[in-house]
Protein backbone atom coordinates (compact mmCIF):
# COMPACT_ATOMS: atom_id res chain seq x y z
CA UNK A 1 0.00 0.00 0.00
CA UNK A 2 1.15 3.65 -0.72
CA UNK A 3 2.89 5.51 1.84
CA UNK A 4 0.91 8.32 1.94
CA UNK A 5 -2.76 6.53 1.27
CA UNK A 6 -1.85 4.99 4.78
CA UNK A 7 -0.75 8.61 5.94
CA UNK A 8 -4.39 9.47 5.28
CA UNK A 9 -6.41 6.64 6.49
CA UNK A 10 -4.22 6.38 9.75
CA UNK A 11 -4.58 10.03 9.99
CA UNK A 12 -2.10 10.58 12.47
CA UNK A 13 -0.85 13.85 11.03
CA UNK A 14 -4.70 15.32 10.72
CA UNK A 15 -5.10 14.16 14.28
CA UNK A 16 -2.08 16.35 15.73
CA UNK A 17 -3.49 18.87 13.72
CA UNK A 18 -7.05 18.92 15.07
CA UNK A 19 -5.76 18.65 18.18
CA UNK A 20 -3.38 21.62 17.96
CA UNK A 21 -6.16 23.65 16.74
CA UNK A 22 -8.69 22.35 18.94
CA UNK A 23 -6.70 22.63 21.79
CA UNK A 24 -7.46 26.64 21.90
CA UNK A 25 -11.04 25.69 22.12
CA UNK A 26 -10.87 23.22 24.51
CA UNK A 27 -8.92 24.86 27.20
CA UNK A 28 -10.77 28.49 26.45
CA UNK A 29 -13.92 26.24 27.66
CA UNK A 30 -12.70 23.84 29.87
CA UNK A 31 -13.96 20.80 27.60
CA UNK A 32 -12.65 17.78 26.60
CA UNK A 33 -12.39 16.27 23.16
CA UNK A 34 -15.22 14.11 23.32
CA UNK A 35 -17.45 16.91 24.67
CA UNK A 36 -16.70 19.69 22.00
CA UNK A 37 -17.44 16.73 19.58
CA UNK A 38 -21.10 15.97 20.66
CA UNK A 39 -21.35 19.32 20.23
CA UNK A 40 -20.47 19.66 17.20
CA UNK A 41 -22.48 16.42 16.54
CA UNK A 42 -25.68 17.87 17.53
CA UNK A 43 -24.95 21.54 16.55
CA UNK A 44 -25.23 19.63 12.67
CA UNK A 45 -28.41 18.26 13.64
CA UNK A 46 -27.36 14.66 12.30
CA UNK A 47 -29.01 13.32 15.52
CA UNK A 48 -30.00 14.39 19.48
CA UNK A 49 -29.66 11.38 21.19
CA UNK A 50 -27.12 9.24 22.93
CA UNK A 51 -27.66 6.66 20.98
CA UNK A 52 -27.11 8.85 18.25
CA UNK A 53 -23.86 9.84 19.03
CA UNK A 54 -22.72 6.64 20.09
CA UNK A 55 -23.62 4.82 16.72
CA UNK A 56 -21.81 7.58 14.46
CA UNK A 57 -18.68 9.04 16.54
CA UNK A 58 -17.60 5.90 18.25
CA UNK A 59 -17.13 6.97 21.60
CA UNK A 60 -17.85 4.31 24.40
CA UNK A 61 -21.02 4.59 26.05
CA UNK A 62 -19.23 5.47 29.18
CA UNK A 63 -17.61 8.44 27.79
CA UNK A 64 -20.59 9.91 26.17
CA UNK A 65 -22.47 9.48 29.48
CA UNK A 66 -19.70 11.57 31.69
CA UNK A 67 -19.66 13.76 28.72
CA UNK A 68 -23.40 14.36 28.45
CA UNK A 69 -23.29 15.02 32.32
CA UNK A 70 -20.89 17.68 31.51
CA UNK A 71 -22.19 19.38 29.17
CA UNK A 72 -25.71 19.75 31.21
CA UNK A 73 -23.72 20.84 34.43
CA UNK A 74 -22.11 23.74 32.59
CA UNK A 75 -25.59 24.93 31.18
CA UNK A 76 -24.71 23.82 27.35
CA UNK A 77 -27.06 21.01 27.23
CA UNK A 78 -31.18 20.00 28.09
CA UNK A 79 -32.45 16.90 28.12
CA UNK A 80 -36.07 16.40 27.08
CA UNK A 81 -37.76 12.86 27.32
CA UNK A 82 -39.23 11.67 24.03
CA UNK A 83 -43.13 11.77 24.28
CA UNK A 84 -43.70 8.03 22.91
CA UNK A 85 -40.39 6.68 24.78
CA UNK A 86 -39.88 8.42 28.33
CA UNK A 87 -36.49 6.53 28.38
CA UNK A 88 -34.87 8.22 25.47
CA UNK A 89 -33.79 11.63 25.96
CA UNK A 90 -33.42 14.21 23.22
CA UNK A 91 -30.55 16.21 24.02
CA UNK A 92 -30.97 19.94 23.22
CA UNK A 93 -28.31 22.58 22.57
CA UNK A 94 -28.67 25.58 24.83
CA UNK A 95 -27.74 29.26 24.40
CA UNK A 96 -25.23 28.97 26.49
CA UNK A 97 -23.35 26.32 23.88
CA UNK A 98 -24.01 28.61 20.60
CA UNK A 99 -20.72 31.01 20.76
CA UNK A 100 -18.55 27.56 21.83
CA UNK A 101 -20.24 25.83 18.91
CA UNK A 102 -19.61 28.83 16.66
CA UNK A 103 -15.55 28.65 17.80
CA UNK A 104 -16.03 25.05 16.86
CA UNK A 105 -17.74 25.33 13.40
CA UNK A 106 -15.01 28.37 12.43
CA UNK A 107 -11.91 26.17 13.84
CA UNK A 108 -13.30 23.28 11.38
CA UNK A 109 -13.51 25.31 8.84
CA UNK A 110 -10.10 26.57 8.63
CA UNK A 111 -8.92 22.84 9.34
CA UNK A 112 -10.40 21.88 6.00
CA UNK A 113 -8.78 25.18 4.37
CA UNK A 114 -5.61 23.71 5.41
CA UNK A 115 -6.21 20.29 4.53
CA UNK A 116 -7.74 21.18 1.31
CA UNK A 117 -5.40 24.03 0.10
CA UNK A 118 -4.64 23.23 -3.41
CA UNK A 119 -7.43 20.90 -3.73
CA UNK A 120 -10.00 21.65 -6.66
CA UNK A 121 -13.65 21.35 -5.91
CA UNK A 122 -13.74 17.83 -8.93
CA UNK A 123 -11.07 16.53 -6.47
CA UNK A 124 -12.84 16.97 -3.08
CA UNK A 125 -16.56 15.84 -4.51
CA UNK A 126 -13.89 12.53 -5.66
CA UNK A 127 -12.34 12.39 -2.39
CA UNK A 128 -15.43 12.85 -0.27
CA UNK A 129 -17.17 10.03 -2.69
CA UNK A 130 -14.11 7.49 -2.08
CA UNK A 131 -13.97 8.29 1.61
CA UNK A 132 -17.71 7.39 1.98
CA UNK A 133 -16.67 4.13 0.27
CA UNK A 134 -14.14 3.11 2.28
CA UNK A 135 -15.41 4.02 5.58
CA UNK A 136 -18.67 1.68 4.15
CA UNK A 137 -16.23 -0.88 3.43
CA UNK A 138 -14.19 -0.93 6.79
CA UNK A 139 -17.63 -1.25 8.55
CA UNK A 140 -19.23 -3.95 7.02
CA UNK A 141 -15.68 -5.70 7.53
CA UNK A 142 -15.94 -5.22 10.91
CA UNK A 143 -19.84 -6.35 11.53
CA UNK A 144 -20.05 -2.64 12.91
CA UNK A 145 -23.82 -1.35 11.68
CA UNK A 146 -24.07 1.54 9.25
CA UNK A 147 -25.51 3.99 10.49
CA UNK A 148 -28.80 5.34 9.62
CA UNK A 149 -27.38 7.84 6.97
CA UNK A 150 -24.76 5.63 5.91
CA UNK A 151 -27.17 3.10 3.69
CA UNK A 152 -28.43 6.36 2.38
CA UNK A 153 -24.65 8.32 1.89
CA UNK A 154 -24.32 5.11 -0.58
CA UNK A 155 -27.50 5.24 -2.02
CA UNK A 156 -26.23 8.65 -3.19
CA UNK A 157 -23.29 7.93 -4.36
CA UNK A 158 -24.57 5.51 -6.74
CA UNK A 159 -27.13 7.89 -7.81
CA UNK A 160 -24.70 10.96 -8.52
CA UNK A 161 -22.49 7.64 -10.60
CA UNK A 162 -25.29 7.94 -13.11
Amino acid sequence: MDTEFETLLYGQQFKKLYEKMSNLITGKYGLHKVEIEILLFLKKGKGDTARDIAENKFFSKAHISHAIDKLVECGYLVGKPDVQDRRCIHLILTEKAEPVCGELLKMRERLMDIVCRDITEEERRVMRRVAKKIAHNISKELGVEIQNNGKKEMEDLDDKKQ
